[in-house]
């Protein structure tokens, strides 16, 4: 079969400031590339441009283009300028026979806009957060217009869990919405040695925004479990600033069962798992959440809210917990400690394997066959 030349955008993008904002888009890119030769192309707006600067990396396969340009005092500016540096973008390339649009705001109009021009289907794959009926009401007229607009053009809606698609139903009720996860490396992410710890080992990986993955809430479960138990330890790994939360630790006097690390690069984070007894997530709202899928590959049980991947959690892979209500994740904690020798690597690394670059590839290959014959 003849590789197919597609056309990647994104409304999220990795920055100097934030490495790790939409780093799946570069991974999905990166994947799709073993299959078929790949454009990604990123228009940043910087408030130190004057004009457009366009920079390329461009290996087999696999080519990356960015374009920075002036961020604009005003909407007018600001949308003159993004056209400008999409159009700079078209000069560096020809022909695709597919566009794939990761994230529909805000910069779904540039997606529509690259399909009329290389007359192509449009895939948009969604990850975003703002479908959640509490986040959903509060779209302004620009972001509603946004979709109203866009919609009726993407050939193909796909979400990457069946909990987003769930919340995007509503908003796209004309089109039938696939799920295709996002993926891990399931080789890198494996279960270690057999675990010696003498007290029962969490983990938690995040970016502790206050705002969905609600940090206090795991710490204040700690604090509760402190009450009963003394043999625990919870690892948390940030790339973010934590000096805060690490304060609020030592006020509570939990510093001899929380410790912070961090930032730490993807492949060294293996270790933290593979040494580990069980990952927490208590977040309010995900997508998908990667960290799951990895806890999972390496093994681990999870304890966490119904969220992302995690709202199909069975017994078998871990312990669903209550969304804001610390006591219920201390008591999750506690039956954790008491059970932990209980669950099979090999169910545990069966359900990770869902979400494999085996797998994830040939869904997204299917996927492509079907609008490009």
């Amino acid at each position: 079969m003849a590789k197919r030349e597609i056309l990647i955008l994104s409304s999220w993008y990795p920055t100097k400031e934030q490495p790790f904002l939409g780093n799946f888009v570069v991974r999905n890119a990166q994947l799709l590339s073993e299959a078929h030769n790949i454009t990604l192309v990123n228009t940043i707006p910087s408030d130190s441009a004057t004009e457009l600067s366009l920079k390329e990396n461009n290996t087999q396969g696999y080519r990356e283009i960015q374009v920075t340009h002036p961020r604009g005092g005003n909407l007018y500016s600001k949308k003159r300028w993004q056209k400008k540096a999409l159009k700079r973008t078209f000069l560096e390339t020809d022909n695709f026979d597919l566009i794939i649009g990761h994230v529909l705001l805000p910069k779904a109009l540039q997606f529509v806009v690259t399909k009329n021009n290389f007359n192509a289907p449009l895939i948009l794959i969604e990850h975003g957060s703002y479908y959640r009926p509490e986040f959903r009401h509060k779209w302004n007229r620009l972001h509603e217009f946004i979709l109203q607009y866009t919609r009726k053009h993407f050939n193909e809606v796909v979400a990457v869990s069946p909990f987003l698609k769930q919340d995007m139903k509503a908003d796209f009720p004309q089109h039938e919405i696939n799920v295709i996860g996002n993926h891990i490396d399931t080789e890198m992410f494996s279960p270690g040695k057999e675990k010696s710890n003498s007290h029962t080992a969490f983990l938690h990986i995040s970016t502790l925004d206050p705002s969905t993955k609600n940090p206090q809430g795991i710490i204040d479960a700690c604090e509760l479990l402190k009450q009963t138990e003394n043999n625990f330890h919870l690892t948390i790994i940030c790339d973010e600033d934590y000096s805060a939360w690490q304060k609020e630790v030592v006020s509570k006097g939990l510093s001899e069962h929380i410790s912070f690390e961090g930032p730490i690069a993807p492949q060294h984070l293996v270790s933290f798992y593979q040494k580990a007894d069980a990952f927490v997530l208590n977040s309010s709202y995900e997508s998908f959440s990667i960290v799951l899928a990895e806890a999972w590959s390496t093994g681990l049980p999870v304890i966490s809210t119904s969220v992302g991947i995690a709202h199909e959690i069975g017994p078998t892979l871990g312990i669903q917990t209550e969304q804001n209500n610390p006591k219920s994740l201390k008591i999750a904690m506690k039956a954790m400690m008491e059970n932990k020798t209980n669950y099979s690597q090999d169910l545990l690394r069966e359900k990770a394997m869902q979400y494999s670059e085996l797998v994830i590839l040939e869904q997204w290959i299917q996927l492509i066959n079907k609008h490009v014959k």
